[in-house]
């Protein structure tokens, strides 16, 4: 059973779902999700395919913005905010939560938020981002 993390009033972070968490993800509120995980990362990890047919069979939106530490991008951000342009409830997923929490802290920071207040709000949560800072570094809004 997954247990979303909330990080603000619609956006909720988990790690790998697989399509047969999605019928409790609706019955949660969730409206959509977004796999922020790279195919094939592990052998045990669902196709992406697949619970993009799962969700949008239960009316749940689907979004793909798979994220490498290593290659993070503007481009992820800005996908990653355009899929965020209402107030859905929305689940990102990826292998354990760590990278949704990084784009989350990076769109938070686009709104003139304070960003060690952010990394610290997220810590508070689970999710430690400091070996994620030189990923971030590049893309964070002074």
């Amino acid at each position: 059973m997954i247990n979303p993390v909330q990080l603000d009033d619609c956006y909720f972070v988990a790690s790998q779902i697989a399509k047969e968490d999605l019928a409790a993800l609706k019955v949660q509120g969730v409206e959509r999700v977004i796999n922020n995980r790279p195919e094939g990362e592990s052998e045990d990890q669902p196709a992406g395919e697949d619970v993009r047919l799962a969700a949008e069979a239960l009316g749940i939106e689907y979004v793909s913005n798979p994220i490498d530490l290593a290659v993070l991008s503007q481009g992820h951000v800005d996908l990653q905010l355009a899929a965020l342009t209402d107030n859905k409830k929305t689940l990102a997923f990826c292998r354990t939560g760590t990278r949704s929490s990084v784009l989350w802290v990076l769109l938070r920071g686009e709104n003139g938020k304070e960003y060690s207040r952010l990394f610290s709000q997220v810590a508070e949560k689970g999710f430690d981002l400091s070996r994620c800072a030189v990923a971030m570094a590049p893309l964070l809004k002074v």
